[in-house]
């Protein structure tokens, strides 16, 4: 897989001219923000309310395994900025806590993308979502002045990896149809 990754990189985008990559970015960051508003319009998970599919961070992985981390920081922190904007939480504590969720998942995922061949992009989605989760627990005890929520953790984390590796499961497809391409 990641040496999927590193064909694609070279292929698509390193070492390309610096119109290609905007151009790819910022494809990548409409399509985020597309799913993040489509996400932002649907009910929580059943089991867990407080939880989202992730289906915008499809863009952030596809834009770390096709370009950079300087290209996926921009699809990730773009679509935090674009959609709260869109949905009126930029500035505001859920924004926050948005921001802080998605720099985490993109520490890591940038952090487990240039570990070579260790981590796939499966790997890194999932591990990311991890991230995502317990950095917005972490922030919301910190604004709430109580660390109770922390109880959710377990479970959050348990939902929010299989649904991060679905995640990059997408981000591998997409991947592989650059590939062909």
């Amino acid at each position: 897989m990641d040496s999927m990754h590193a064909s694609v990189s070279a292929s698509v985008i390193r070492g390309s001219t610096v119109s290609r990559r905007v151009t790819t970015g910022s494809g990548l960051l409409a399509v985020a923000c597309v799913l993040g508003l489509v996400e932002a319009a649907m009910p929580g998970l059943p089991l867990a309310p407080w939880l989202r599919l992730g289906l915008s961070n499809i863009a952030v992985v596809v834009a770390l395994a096709v370009a950079d981390g300087a290209t996926a920081a921009a699809v990730s922190l773009g679509r935090v900025v674009i959609v709260g904007l869109a949905t009126g939480t930029l500035g505001t504590p859920v924004g926050l806590i948005a921001i802080a969720g998605a720099m985490a998942s993109l520490g890591v995922m940038w952090a487990l993308s240039n570990r070579g061949d260790v981590f796939s992009l499966v790997g890194w989605s999932a591990a990311g979502s991890a991230a995502h989760v317990l950095a917005q627990l972490l922030v919301a005890g910190s604004l709430m002045g109580s660390w109770s929520l922390m109880a959710l953790a377990p479970v959050s984390v348990l939902i929010a990896l299989p649904l991060g590796a679905l995640t990059g499961l997408l981000a591998r497809t997409v991947v592989s149809r650059l590939i062909e391409r």
